[in-house]
């Protein structure tokens, strides 16, 4: 119940930063172990788009989480996220080149609101074609501490 209370105000956190037109790194979230995870989780997920490595992009994902397409399609649970990439590459190939760009990150309690935009080149009728959006991640805090994807939006 906590996550649909929260979610607005993360929307509203997202349109701000589109219109803000940031294009920088977020600032830190105080969390430096958040810091890190997002760095890592963006920086693997950029490789294995072009690795075809859909356990790479599973791997920071709860148990449970849920993956939410643009179109809204939901895939629950990491074993599910992860045979969805699977699929998506078998179809459609390995990208050729990706870009992720967090804009801005809310530290709350145990959950954190990760906003920005992502894009992946693939090829399309043997030519490059860019496709990208926006998206909002969220975080969880583990009772370790560590930071896993709780749900990650693709948004229209």
């Amino acid at each position: 119940m906590r996550i649909r209370s929260t979610i607005p105000a993360a929307a509203v956190l997202l349109a701000a930063a589109v219109v803000s037109g940031a294009a920088s790194p977020p600032p830190a979230s105080g969390d430096p172990a958040l810091d890190r995870a997002i760095a890592a989780a963006n920086s693997e997920w950029a490789e294995a788009m072009k690795t075809g490595d859909a356990a790479v992009i599973a791997r920071p994902y709860l148990d449970d989480a849920v993956f939410v397409g643009a179109d809204g399609s939901c895939v629950r649970g990491r074993a599910a996220i992860e045979a969805l990439y699977v699929d998506r590459f078998r179809k459609n190939g390995r990208a050729s080149a990706t870009r992720i760009e967090p804009r801005r990150v809310l530290l709350d309690g145990d959950l954190a609101y990760e906003s920005g935009y992502g894009e992946m080149t693939m090829a399309k009728d043997g030519k490059p074609a860019t496709s990208g959006g926006r998206y909002l991640t969220v975080w969880k805090r583990g009772a370790g501490g560590g930071w896993k994807i709780l749900r990650n939006v693709v948004l229209p």
